[in-house]
């Protein structure tokens, strides 16, 4: 073994005894010790040869400042790698370290979420990467955010994808042994699996609540502009901590407004209205219009709670189920 080998090696049984040190001090503090879904560990080599040494070519979905996505395959399954910048440190760490234990959040809340039906599968990690490197099921039909153009999405699959995502928020707030906040849902965090059903990914940002709390209490708002509460994109807009080329209007007041004088049916996408449906797809749209607005009120103490979303959401959709079948 060359000396460029042996410092490899070091450095990935460095990385290997921090990250690991790290996922068993979360897992204790996030689950209380009840936390039994297995883990799989992938080694470096392993996922350099499944996603021929991270090719370009195997790049999928686009990317961020932050990380990147591989289209891999494994054991004749492919799979899903996250791959994490070895520069990504967020702004507003007080230390490396501390940065690492937000992968460490991500890897055990998307483990923890696997049982799930409306979450993308953690297949596993590589803890000898600098930055712990996830691997996930391959989601076959891409990002929801991607579908910007959803000629297969109609309305009964839109409103079915919208349960799914109110289904699995509840469920991280309510079924676990410490209720997890997300803390950055957006379409673009939600990936469709060959049925296109509704998968939740990207835990980095995400907290458990401290014993006793019902709510995050943080100085510092996370998530993205456009959906985050009313509240903080006022807030945002007034303290200017937001650059300009960031900043969008807030959406519900005008379309509210437009919808008042216009109707609804001027803000519904067209390929909607050419199913047809006539007045029933219609009194649906009224009722998910107006859940929206409930949503996006700025007095947090008037919006509804996400399980009483969820089971508004089924409403409608067993509702629309019963009159297309």
């Amino acid at each position: 073994m060359g000396k460029t080998e042996r410092k490899e090696r070091k450095e990935r049984e460095k990385y290997m005894l921090t990250n690991g040190g790290l996922l068993l001090e979360k897992r204790i503090s996030y689950f209380d010790g009840k936390y039994s879904n297995p883990i799989r560990s992938f080694s470096a080599d392993e996922l350099q040869k499944a996603t021929d040494n991270y090719n370009h070519e195997n790049r999928i979905f686009g990317y961020t400042s932050h990380f990147r996505w591989y289209k891999g395959c494994f054991e004749g399954r492919l799979i899903f790698v996250k791959k994490y910048m070895d520069s990504f440190i967020p702004t507003h760490s007080r230390s490396f370290l501390a940065d690492l234990e937000m992968f460490a959040n991500e890897i055990l809340v998307a483990a923890q979420l696997s049982e799930h039906k409306s979450s993308l599968k953690l297949l596993g990690c590589c803890l000898e990467t600098q930055i712990p490197t996830l691997v996930f099921e391959f989601p076959m039909n891409g990002n929801l955010q991607d579908q910007s153009n959803p000629t297969c999405l109609s309305w009964k699959s839109r409103l079915k994808i919208a349960s799914e995502i109110a289904s699995v928020i509840t469920y991280l707030h309510t079924a676990l042994p410490r209720p997890i906040i997300h803390r950055d849902i957006h379409p673009g965090h939600f990936y469709l699996d060959q049925d296109l059903c509704a998968k939740l990914s990207d835990f980095i940002y995400s907290m458990a609540l401290p014993e006793g709390k019902t709510q995050v209490e943080n100085e510092v708002a996370c998530g993205t502009l456009g959906y985050l509460g009313p509240e903080f994109e006022l807030f945002l807009s007034i303290t200017n901590d937001f650059k300009d080329d960031q900043k969008e209007d807030y959406p519900m007041a005008p379309i509210q407004s437009y919808v008042r004088n216009h109707g609804i049916n001027g803000i519904v996408d067209p390929k909607i209205l050419a199913e047809g449906g006539g007045v029933y797809h219609h009194h649906q749209f009224q009722a998910v219009f107006q859940l929206g607005l409930k949503c996006c009120r700025m007095n947090q103490e008037e919006r509804p709670i996400i399980l009483d979303v969820a089971k508004q959401l089924r409403r409608i959709q067993r509702y629309v189920s019963s009159l297309l079948s």
